[in-house]
């Protein structure tokens, strides 16, 4: 009986694939080889032999490396008695890039830098990573990450601050160290809210004192403020009488007319433009009668109980002041006076019902001009919630 057997020549079924690792890395290398017969595989390293003639297995070789330092081809050898092959594995010892070179902001606008930096390293870089932080504060950096150029506009930032840049490369190994920082000043704008605490005063029977405190969003260097006044508060602010000042924060204006009403905004501008006025304060140009109360707040404390809140005029020789609300749109008017203070709770209301309050404060030579009406709404019944 005779039986045929067939036989093939060695062939890789799995060949050795190439690597990157960082210098002192690991890794192993896996070669599979089939034929008939089976044939024997090992490792070499250029002419050195890395598998002993009576250790090497059949069909499946993997090689440990350890602690690589520098970069090394690697053979896989598989003999038959039909014929022998080979395949070669690259490994490379690529190391995590160095730092880009010391970016330079080379634009800014109110809300942006520009940013352009040289590379820093021969071989390819697959993107940078950008990290920024406001100076003055303290904590992690934020990321603008797959950036593909040397050149970046960084946008959203505050106007006229300060900021901390730094750019970081990346290959495929990772992360390399950051670059050094750089510091960059965005842009002014003009302020986006008003002066605050806006307060007036009479010093004579025609002239007067305000003053207010800066803008909480200068957005750049206040250069100067726009006190504007009028008799008439429903026409447009470019009608009204205008006072312009330095930026300190306080002003006096005189030559007004006696026994009347002025309605008094100011704004706040820089080198770019003029901010939003603040919101309409008034005064009697009646010399001794207290300043309207500024600031002027109102807080539902349960459902019966309103908390009024406002600021103490300076220098005001206030005896009462005066106070009114009513309830809803039309409600009955009641009026309270009581003694000099910064707040006054309203008790024994309705639940659930909107109240609206004005106040005024009063010195012997008489009361001076209301707050505009400011509104609150009680709390629900706690018995009706208890109900629901």
């Amino acid at each position: 009986l005779l039986v045929a057997v067939r036989r093939v020549a060695p062939r890789f079924s799995i060949p050795p694939s190439n690597h990157e690792v960082m210098p002192g890395g690991s890794v192993n290398l896996t070669c599979v080889a089939v034929g008939a017969p089976m044939p024997y595989v090992k490792w070499m390293a250029g002419v050195e032999e890395l598998t002993k003639e009576d250790e090497m297995p059949v069909g499946r070789n993997v090689l440990e490396l350890n602690n690589i330092v520098q970069s090394a081809n690697y053979t896989c050898v598989a003999i038959s008695s039909l014929g022998m092959i080979e395949a070669t594995a690259q490994i490379t010892v690529k190391a995590l890039p160095k730092p880009p070179t010391e970016p330079l902001a080379t634009e800014t606008t109110a809300t942006s830098v520009t940013l352009t930096w040289d590379s820093g390293n021969s071989d390819p870089i697959s993107y940078y990573v950008i990290q920024y932080k406001p100076k003055s504060l303290e904590g992690q950096f934020q990321e603008v990450d797959g950036v593909a150029t040397t050149r970046y506009s960084i946008g959203g930032l505050s106007p006229f601050s300060e900021y901390e840049f730094r750019v970081i490369a990346v290959n495929n190994i990772g992360r390399g160290p950051p670059s050094e920082l750089v510091e960059a000043r965005t842009g002014e704008q003009a302020p986006s809210s008003p002066p605050l605490k806006v307060q007036a005063r009479m010093l004579s029977a025609s002239t007067m004192l305000v003053q207010w405190e800066q803008p909480e969003e200068p957005n750049g260097q206040i250069r100067g403020y726009r006190v504007y006044y009028t008799t008439d508060p429903h026409l447009p602010l470019s009608m009204w009488q205008k006072h312009n000042t330095d930026d300190s924060h306080l002003t006096t204006v005189g030559s007004l007319i006696t026994g009347t009403t002025y309605s008094i905004r100011v704004l706040a501008f820089t080198s770019v433009g003029d901010g939003p006025p603040s919101d309409i304060i008034q005064v009697k140009t009646q010399q001794g009668v207290p300043a309207q109360p500024a600031d002027f707040q109102a807080e539902a404390e349960s459902d019966t109980r309103i908390l009024l809140t406002w600021l103490p005029a300076s220098q005001e020789r206030i005896t009462k002041y005066e106070l009114l609300y009513w309830e809803g749109e039309d409600g009955t008017q009641q009026k309270v006076e009581f003694d000099p203070t910064s707040s006054y709770a309203v008790e024994g209301l309705k639940p659930d019902t909107l109240y609206k309050f004005r106040l005024g404060a009063r010195s012997e030579l008489g009361v001076g001009v209301y707050t505009p009406t400011i509104e609150a709404r009680t709390a629900q019944s706690s018995k009706f919630l208890t109900l629901c």
